[in-house]
């Protein structure tokens, strides 16, 4: 289950009664781990707002793009504290939290997260670096091997920038621009690997720190291997 596929999702009850909707996917303080989700419960006469309540992952389950409650209603704050072992105000939200290399330096935000429905367990971590660096080489990706969890208001990872792939941003497509080239030769083909290559420079200038250039590298470097592939 993706967090992103939850956010603003109708909150049902056993009986199909409408219970809210999703607000955020919450984890525990310091593991890496969904505990619960935060629920907005319906306007008052469609008029007044009412507090946020939440419910636990383990008394739910997701079914045709609903969450439903294994309930006929919102448990109260305090049962549901009991249940999951902490209060819900130690709970994080990781979407668009800083994530944070075994160096410490921060390398990106949440952008979205994979995880087991049935353990709440971390499957995967998808990282953005930022609106250049995400069209650059990408947004980059992290197994549930490397996410240790949470600590000092920073997701950590156990690894560094370097040992993360990315899912190819403008590298991907100046790399297919350029096989397309040398495979047909033709000046079209040639002018959009001109094109993609320039754009990728461009945004690789535009950043002044180690991440940056880095990013320029795998940019040049995702080009290299997409034409030594070709020979």
């Amino acid at each position: 289950m993706r967090t992103s596929e939850l956010a603003g999702a109708p909150v049902l009850s056993a009986d199909g009664s409408e219970l809210g909707t999703v607000g955020e996917v919450l984890f525990h303080p310091t593991e890496a781990r969904v505990v619960g989700l935060s629920v907005r419960p319906p306007r008052l006469g469609g008029v007044v707002s009412r507090a946020e309540r939440y419910i636990e992952i383990d008394q739910s389950r997701v079914e045709g793009g609903a969450v439903v409650y294994a309930a006929k209603k919102l448990p109260s704050v305090e049962k549901s504290e009991r249940r999951i072992g902490v209060p819900w105000d130690e709970t994080v939200q990781w979407r668009g939290m800083p994530v944070a290399a075994a160096s410490g330096d921060v390398i990106g935000s949440v952008a979205d997260v994979v995880f087991d429905w049935s353990t709440g367990a971390v499957q995967s971590l998808e990282i953005s670096s930022g609106v250049l660096g995400d069209v650059s080489v990408g947004k980059l990706s992290a197994g549930a091997d490397v996410v240790a969890g949470f600590s000092g208001g920073a997701v950590r990872l156990t690894c560094e920038y370097k040992d993360l792939p990315a899912s190819g941003g403008v590298a991907k497509a100046a790399a297919a621009g350029a096989v397309l080239a040398k495979e047909t030769g033709s000046k079209v083909a040639k002018r959009a690997y001109d094109t993609g290559m320039s754009a990728a420079i461009a945004v690789g200038r535009s950043f002044k720190s180690g991440t940056g250039r880095r990013m320029l590298d795998a940019v040049k470097k995702a080009v290299s291997d997409a034409m030594r592939e070709d020979e």
